[in-house]
């Protein structure tokens, strides 16, 4: 019986409407936002527990506010832009990602990365923007280190379940993969 008449398939050559042939959808996606997501944790951990901390003998520099200032537009491109980023890729991880990952993991990805962006708007920009402004002594300038350092906490938490969340994903994805 010739090959086109038959229901079999070559392996090579899968139905792209068939779940054989859907295994690979959003693998990539999940791939590249998952790696994008450990990126930024762990430059989020590297900042606040080893950078934040330095701050505190910093403080007695004259310029301090001048050179945080500048810090922080160097950072752009490192932390905050990839975090933005991040957070749309995981948004469309919810519409995309592939067979055998759960919605579910991916919306609980997308709020805990929301909580980040929300604690890192709300809180620790105004530190951080008050760091840049000149005219403080050193024990002031270590006072609000101390509460940055603090308000930390509350963004790793949350990022840290998200890496948490994208382990379990890729988990998932390459089982499905492998069956």
């Amino acid at each position: 019986m010739p090959l086109a008449k038959s229901n079999q398939s070559l392996p090579h050559s899968r139905e792209p409407h068939s779940p054989a042939g859907r295994t690979g959808r959003g693998v990539g996606a999940l791939c590249a936002v998952a790696a994008l997501t450990f990126f930024v944790t762990g430059a989020g951990m590297l900042e606040g527990h080893a950078i934040y901390p330095s701050w505190r003998t910093l403080a007695t520099f004259a310029g301090f506010a001048e050179y945080h200032t500048e810090y922080g537009q160097l950072l752009i491109v490192w932390l905050p832009l990839p975090l933005v980023i991040a957070t749309i890729g995981v948004a469309w991880l919810i519409y995309r990602r592939p067979d055998g990952v759960p919605r579910g993991l991916a919306i609980a990805a997308l709020l805990a990365q929301l909580i980040v962006l929300v604690v890192t708007a709300a809180l620790a920009l105004p530190i951080q923007v008050e760091l840049g402004t000149p005219g403080h002594t050193p024990d002031q300038i270590i006072a609000v280190v101390d509460r940055l350092i603090l308000v930390n906490y509350l963004r790793e938490v949350p990022g840290l379940a998200v890496a948490a969340v994208f382990v379990v994903m890729l988990v998932l994805a390459m089982r499905r993969r492998t069956r």
